[in-house]
């Protein structure tokens, strides 16, 4: 009986035992879950919000299945945010958001934070989350033992057109590496709460074996006892000895009190030994910070030196260059005396050579001289006695259509008129062939305006181009060196057989143009002048002819003239030291190029 009873008393110890760690962690679990929903309507508090709010309530949505949403409901029917009623709403998915000011998840619902980020976007809302990644989400919080901490990211909460106060900047954490911390801290402490909760399960358990054991031990008690049918009174004293027993427990009770007390005893002085070894912690770091700073001193004079060793291999390479440099100065030198030396030869040989081509061609351009005389003295005699007969000619025929007028029929009229034009023509092609012999041998060179020079061309031409109802163009010519009266001539000729070679019914249109252009191999930078018009064109086929003397490509019926104007224009361009030339398609028009030396 008196061991049944001892039995009955440890059960009842194990019990209330088991009882207080479930009620201790249980009321820890309330405390975390009230000071989160508080720490959630501060924030809500101190948050500003930058579009005019002008709903009646307060929202505040939990995204997934929380308690909590629990914890919410029931401090908004004691406090307001904004001095607006709260209401607490849940969703069940990220589509499902709308019309709330505040959103909180927590990391264990596994939502993607950046799509709920998208979803809230310009809706001045904002996002609580817990134990998130650092700088994910615009308020993140983290359990620290019964406390919270916060980390905030302004940047997503000026995107969504709301920002901190700065009560709550100022005690956010404001660095990744204290939040790695505080968030391992908060780590730490879940596995040490799981740690405590695994072991105290562990303690249930044994003691919840210990109990079944205890019962099955009762269960063969009470059937003996069942099978002693003691007498009453041996029963009374059971019941003396139980209540003695009673009073030996209350004293073992007292006594177990007793042991609490040494053992608080004891943990105080295991405190005060800690508090002991963190004093000489931090001595031993003040000490380990003293030789760190010898490190460093010491690091910093192993840098100056490898910095003096380096300046010193530098100036040794320097020095080692520069005597590389003079020795291939030297050999440089030897070899550039011995070019010299052979260049001073050949040059020497050379010059021989060229003062003898050079009295050649001194000796040849004095012959050169002496027969262009004669072949411009020949050319005027000829022309001059030439043009005698032809004025002899002309003058008969006159005086025939004068004396004879009405004794000659109409065909000898017509062959008097014939032989008179012909004569004439005769007279302007000596003209012509005098005028291009002299061609080239003027040696008065001056500045030309081209501008200028066509401005008179055009003036001069204004019949033909009032005539032909022509347009001439031109603009920003340049300055160029030469005869104005030969330039003069090119120009003209070209516009001249652009306004008369034009197509039938066709304004004639006659563009002048130039550009800069390097020819030659010594490069040499020449001016090249455009004359485009939109004539009858020049078939591929007369591309050879066409700069001869005395060519026609029509008839005298069609086109008047004596076929010397291209010419002329090739003897002067090329007395100039240029080219002339075109390109042409038949019955679209024609460029002439020419080129002039700057």
């Amino acid at each position: 009986m008196k061991s049944n009873v001892l039995i009955k008393y440890a059960l009842l110890i194990l019990c209330l035992t088991a009882m207080r760690a479930y009620t201790q962690n249980t009321d820890n679990e309330q405390v975390k879950r009230v000071k989160r929903a508080i720490f959630i309507f501060n924030v809500a508090e101190q948050t500003l919000y930058g579009d005019a709010n002008t709903k009646s309530n307060f929202t505040i949505g939990v995204l997934g299945k929380d308690r909590t949403i629990i914890d919410l409901k029931s401090l908004a029917q004691k406090r307001k945010i904004k001095n607006k009623p709260v209401q607490v709403v849940g969703f069940n998915s990220v589509k499902d958001i709308e019309n709330v000011d505040v959103i909180y998840t927590n990391y264990t619902n596994n939502f993607d934070v950046s799509y709920v980020l998208n979803k809230i976007s310009s809706n001045s809302t904002l996002l609580i989350t817990e134990n998130y990644p650092y700088n994910s989400s615009m308020v993140n919080i983290v359990n620290v033992g019964s406390d919270f901490q916060y980390e905030i990211n302004e940047m997503l909460m000026r995107r969504n057109n709301i920002s901190a106060h700065s009560n709550l900047r100022d005690n956010a954490i404001s660095s990744i590496e204290k939040w790695k911390q505080l968030f391992q801290d908060a780590e730490n402490t879940i596995a040490q709460t799981k740690n405590k909760l695994s072991k105290a399960e562990d303690s249930v358990k044994l003691k919840d074996e210990e109990i079944e054991d205890q019962k099955q031990t009762i269960g063969v008690k009470e059937n003996q006892i069942k099978n002693k049918n003691k007498s009453l009174a041996i029963q009374k004293n059971e019941i003396k000895e139980l209540i003695s027993i009673s009073e030996f427990q209350k004293k073992k009770y007292s006594d177990k009190l007793v042991i609490e007390q040494e053992l608080e005893q004891r943990i105080i002085k295991q405190i005060d030994s800690l508090n002991n070894q963190q004093e000489q912690i931090v001595l031993s770091n003040k000490q380990i910070d003293k030789q760190q700073e010898i490190l460093t001193e010491q690091k910093l004079d192993i840098f100056d030196k490898e910095v003096k060793a380096k300046t010193i291999n530098e100036k040794l390479n320097t020095q080692r260059t520069i005597n590389y440099l003079l020795l291939a100065l030297v050999l440089f030198a030897i070899i550039l005396v011995l070019v010299l030396f052979k260049n001073y030869y050949a040059t020497r040989r050379l010059n021989t050579i060229l003062k003898q081509k050079n009295n050649t061609i001194y000796s040849q351009s004095f012959t050169l001289a002496s027969k262009n005389k004669e072949l411009e003295e020949f050319a005027y005699i000829t022309s001059h006695d030439l043009k005698e007969p032809l004025a002899t000619i002309s003058g008969l025929i006159a005086l025939l259509k004068d004396d004879y007028t009405d004794k000659l029929d109409e065909d000898a009229m017509l062959s008097m008129d014939f032989i008179d034009r012909s004569s004439e023509r005769m007279r302007t092609q000596i003209d012509d062939l005098l005028a291009y012999s002299k061609l080239g041998k003027s040696e008065d060179r001056t500045e030309i305006n081209c501008n200028d020079l066509l401005d008179e061309i055009t003036q001069d031409i204004a019949n033909a181009v009032t005539r032909f109802n022509a347009k001439i163009t031109y603009t920003n010519l340049p300055v160029v060196l030469g005869s104005k009266v030969e330039l003069r001539g090119v120009f003209q000729n070209l516009i001249n057989n652009a306004i008369k070679f034009k197509k039938a019914d066709v304004s004639p249109e006659v563009v002048v143009s130039f550009k800069t252009m390097v020819y030659g191999p010594q490069d040499k930078n020449y001016w090249q002048f455009e004359i485009t018009d939109n004539g009858i064109g020049i078939a591929e086929k007369h591309k050879d002819k066409i700069f001869s003397i005395f060519q026609r490509l029509h008839s005298r019926e069609e086109y008047e003239g004596t076929g010397i104007g291209l010419s002329f224009c090739k003897k002067i361009v090329e007395s100039l030291g240029g080219q002339i030339w075109f390109e042409s398609k038949l019955h679209k028009g024609t460029t002439f190029f020419f080129t002039i030396p700057k």
